[in-house]
């Protein structure tokens, strides 16, 4: 578990990031995990974790057919990181939006279980069990290397829609859930290409 107490600090010593660039880009919590999930793989018992490790914000089980036929947005982050506290709300309001098709699942990257609670209230997004050795296990399978992170699931078979559900949701709000539907990420190679120049105007207009 120390692996994932990580301060925004300590990662953006080790990475040589400025304070800006790590507004914009996350905060490192896992460097040694390499080996990122890619488009189509299915993770093994992935909804197995969330069905017996469910909760709804308040801490109360939560059945897996909660998920069924939605589109589900596996959200880690945590109340420590920067980049988190300032997505999370866009997040809220999205999953606000198209809830009737769509799930946030926090899985809590927070030191501890109470810093979790207070990070997570009034957001209305399920939750994996702090304590459960699906949180861990879920963070490991989906090879998290910063935060914050939403990986794209189908609701029904664990297949990996995108792990660039953050990025789909900043360009292509009106547009994302459609594309998640058909099973493409959401994000065209102009918008990542938008929002690295945006960052890097942006960090020059703070210079």
């Amino acid at each position: 578990d120390s692996q994932l107490n990580v301060s925004s600090e300590d990662a953006s010593e080790s990475k040589g990031l400025t304070e800006d660039s790590e507004l914009e880009l996350g905060c490192v919590v896992n460097p040694e995990l390499l080996q990122a999930i890619k488009h189509g793989n299915i993770l093994p018992g992935v909804l197995s974790h969330l069905t017996t490790s469910l909760r709804d914000e308040y801490g109360n089980a939560v059945g897996g057919d909660e998920l069924s036929d939605k589109i589900v947005g596996l959200y880690f982050s945590a109340g420590w990181c920067g980049p988190c506290r300032a997505f999370s709300p866009v997040l809220k309001k999205f999953h606000e939006e198209y809830m009737d098709d769509f799930r946030v699942v926090f899985v809590s990257m927070d030191r501890s279980e109470r810093d979790m609670v207070e990070y997570i209230k009034g957001k209305g997004f399920l939750q994996v069990d702090y304590k459960s050795k699906s949180r861990t296990e879920l963070i490991a399978k989906c090879s998290v290397t910063s935060i914050p992170s939403l990986v794209i699931v189908d609701g029904n078979s664990g297949e990996v829609i995108t792990t660039s559900g953050r990025m789909a949701i900043q360009a292509n709000p009106d547009s994302c859930i459609q594309s998640w539907k058909k099973g493409t990420s959401g994000v065209t190679w102009c918008d990542c290409i938008a929002m690295c120049f945006g960052c890097k105007g942006k960090r020059k207009n703070n210079s």
